[in-house]
């Protein structure tokens, strides 16, 4: 009997101590559109983590195209209203259509606050998403950021300044390959260099030193690579955000 109980509680033990192992310190949920998605930029950025001991878990809201009035109304089989509900997260992020900021600046607010206003019910840390300018268009960055910044303040929450990360690298390399061949979307480098910007500001940490190469593992618990760079171009990338990061905290 003895030995029963001992065994019993040798097992409790270790299932509570591999459950405490596996625990995320803390859990995010992004809420956006394709430029959240593409070339899997919340598994990139938990993977930096990882490589720093942080043990972050990401979640995501996203359909291709859509804006928050979408997210706010369920369109596209998107449920982001009833994940911020039912969820348990620490960090909500949120990623508006890129043309929205001058285009349906209104809405944009007015459908801002309805999430910000479901996130803060729920405690969760609030973050906007700071997105760029199209290629052929730098001139569109300005009213993209200055929207951002408004909503930040009016909002009174945390603000990842993308778009200026991207602005600053192409100032410091004209041509350098952020934008997948559309000039929209982001190239795998610049998933990284957004990877890299998101990781200086959750972790408060400089993103200088981060690993060149992001990976994962996949079901069968093989490494699945989610990004791979140069070691010239991550450190550049590295480089810019805490820049920028740096600039946004004076």
């Amino acid at each position: 009997m003895k030995k029963l109980l001992l065994s019993i509680t040798l097992i409790g033990l270790i299932a509570t101590s591999v459950f405490s192992q596996e625990s995320p310190d803390k859990n995010f949920l992004f809420v956006g559109n394709s430029y959240t998605y593409f070339w899997n930029l919340p598994q990139c950025i938990e993977a930096m983590g990882e490589s720093r001991k942080l043990n972050w878990e990401m979640r995501q809201s996203t359909a291709g195209g859509v804006n928050w009035g979408q997210h706010i109304r369920g369109e596209k089989k998107l449920q982001t209203v009833d994940k911020i509900e039912k969820g348990d997260f620490d960090v909500i992020v949120l990623q508006n259509h890129s043309l929205s900021s001058f285009r349906r600046p209104d809405s944009m607010f007015h459908f801002g606050q309805m999430l910000v206003d479901q996130a803060n019910k729920k405690g969760a840390k609030v973050y906007l998403y700071l997105t760029w300018a199209r290629e052929w268009d730098s001139s569109m960055q300005q009213g993209i950021t200055e929207q951002y910044k408004k909503l930040s303040k009016k909002f009174n929450v945390g603000l990842v300044p993308v778009g200026l990360a991207w602005e600053r690298a192409r100032q410091l390399k004209p041509g350098f390959p952020l934008y997948d061949e559309d000039g929209s979307h982001p190239s795998p480098l610049g998933t990284y260099l957004t990877a890299c910007v998101f990781y200086g500001v959750f972790s408060g940490e400089s993103p200088v030193g981060l690993p060149k190469r992001l990976s994962t593992k996949d079901r069968n618990g093989e490494k699945l690579y989610l990004n791979i760079q140069s070691a010239e171009n991550a450190l550049f990338c590295q480089k810019v955000a805490a820049e920028i990061i740096s600039k946004l905290e004076n």
